[in-house]
């Protein structure tokens, strides 16, 4: 009984460390899964909307959106780390890359579960 005592308050004071050293504003960088808005204020990706207009305005390897399957991904980051090269990244920035995206990964668990981590929005028809 003892050694649960101490194990579960060796538990709790490492938990609260934790807590208190954990940032909790985080920026869009790629896997984090929140994104802050220019003002500040922390979205969730699924409440930011986008138009066509809106992603064609990033279509460059320094600021990489793309719609892929209804959701809007800033690739950016990818672009330099995608296995298959840049040129995969850098051919669907600024547009739709769904066609792009499920002819090479559809299907794939591990290529949509690191996609989910680049959103930043939902795509909304002009």
């Amino acid at each position: 009984m003892k050694n649960f005592l101490i194990g579960l308050a060796v538990f709790v004071v490492l938990g609260s460390l934790l807590w208190f050293l954990v940032p909790k504003n985080v920026t869009q960088s790629g896997n984090s899964g929140t994104a802050t808005s220019t003002t500040g204020a922390n979205i969730t990706p699924s409440t930011k909307t986008f138009t066509l207009a809106d992603v064609a305005k990033h279509a460059s390897a320094s600021s990489c959106y793309s719609i892929i399957n209804g959701g809007v991904y800033d690739l950016t980051a990818w672009i330099n780390q995608h296995p298959g090269g840049q040129d995969a990244i850098l051919s669907i920035c600024g547009k739709d890359g769904s066609a792009a995206f499920n002819a090479q990964h559809g299907g794939q668990s591990r290529p949509e579960s690191e996609l989910a981590g680049f959103k930043i929005g939902m795509f909304a028809a002009n």
